[in-house]
């Protein structure tokens, strides 16, 4: 497992963890609910990666962290992403 897939795994468990002390869900299998949250994660980290990159495709060369995080808005907000 790559570096990336385990910081993912680990916040994975640390959100499963707190969701059952804090009671708002309680997970029969809590490696079951650890698989969902990593793969939601995943799929969040990766969809975060895609507009990134195509902001700075679209920017240029050296966008300013804020003009990258306005484009990074702007195009989810076209493609319907909560950022």
């Amino acid at each position: 497992m790559s570096a990336t897939g385990r910081r993912v795994e680990f916040l994975a468990r640390a959100i499963v963890n707190r969701l059952e002390d804090r009671g708002v869900v309680e997970f029969v299998d809590a490696e079951a609910g650890i698989l969902v949250v990593t793969k939601a994660l995943a799929e969040n980290f990766a969809a975060v990666d895609l507009l990134e990159r195509v902001a700075r495709q679209k920017l240029g060369k050296r966008p300013t962290e804020q003009q990258l995080e306005n484009e990074m808005r702007r195009l989810a907000a076209e493609r319907e992403i909560i950022l």
